[in-house]
């Protein structure tokens, strides 16, 4: 065959399969939320105070109002969004198969989960700590660590991995809920469970005969809004509104939520900025207003 043709050929197929990603490439969910014109948001309905069921049968919670806040922001108005309730297990598998835009539901940004979906910029910090009766004696995260413990864990791996770092002593039983983690301890089935912090400061505030370990599982994290990965402008938009949130023009309608539910005024995103600045001079940290 004559080279030329030969090189001609292969550019032509070059060119022809360079050009098939610009007409297959796939409608930004942005696009298609606005066409619809509501959000559909997977989340917890039994995890207080971020995901629940109140006694009027409602969804509510710290993450639900957050959500509220994104749909609230796009659309211009209330009423604009769709809850799917759904366990921890499956926040992936439904935010990959598109049944739900984004997930907001309690979801720290660890370990090897920005391989799985794009998480924005945290909403809100957290910890891991150890939650238990005050009458079982753990005060510290050592105190698990016996074969006298039972320990509630999610059925997700990071709480497998700890709990096998920290106390392996333990006896383990796991949940699809940290509603149903924390009425293990309750009820005596479990000796403690592994929560996020702000979950474990909830409990405790209303069941006065539980304790929160001092010292944490995890380094400070993250809570953040989940979205299928590879979808930049449906992420840029989340991950703006959130970074509002924190020190922007939303941050007054984020405290106000913040307030409701955890009962103080969260930290302005420049708090944290000038925190720095002060460690850098030498000065000693300024309390948060």
């Amino acid at each position: 065959m004559n080279p030329l043709k030969m090189l001609s050929g292969v550019l032509g197929i070059a060119c022809a399969l360079l050009a098939v990603p610009a007409h297959a490439q796939e409608k930004s969910r942005l696009d298609e939320v606005r066409e619809r014109g509501r959000i559909i948001v997977g989340t917890s309905s039994e995890a207080p105070p971020f995901g629940f069921i109140d006694e009027k049968g409602e969804l509510v919670g710290f993450d639900i109002d957050i959500a509220k806040l994104v749909a609230r922001t796009i659309f211009g108005e209330d009423g604009h969004i769709e809850f799917v309730k759904q366990g921890f297990a499956a926040r992936w598998a439904n935010v990959q198969a598109g049944k739900i835009d984004f997930g907001i539901q309690v979801t720290t940004i660890h370990s090897q989960r920005p391989l799985e979906v794009a998480f924005t910029q945290g909403y809100m910090d957290s910890t891991n700590v150890i939650i238990s009766r005050k009458d079982a004696g753990i005060r510290e995260i050592t105190d698990a660590n016996r074969d006298t413990v039972t320990m509630a864990n999610l059925t997700v791996p990071a709480q497998e991995e700890r709990a096998k770092r920290y106390f392996p002593k333990a006896k383990i039983i796991t949940f699809d809920t940290t509603a149903a983690q924390f009425t293990a301890v309750k009820m005596g089935r479990a000796t403690a469970a592994q929560l996020d912090l702000p979950q474990a400061l909830y409990y405790a505030k209303l069941n006065p005969e539980m304790v929160v370990t001092k010292d944490f599982l995890t380094p400070p994290t993250n809570n953040a809004i989940f979205s299928k990965k590879g979808d930049f402008q449906w992420w840029l938009l989340l991950d703006t509104l959130v970074g509002e949130m924190r020190g922007g023009f939303l941050y007054e309608d984020y405290a106000d939520i913040y307030r409701k539910w955890f009962g103080q005024r969260p930290p302005h995103a420049r708090y944290y900025v000038e925190q720095q600045l002060r460690a850098a001079e030498g000065a000693p940290p300024k309390a948060a207003d």
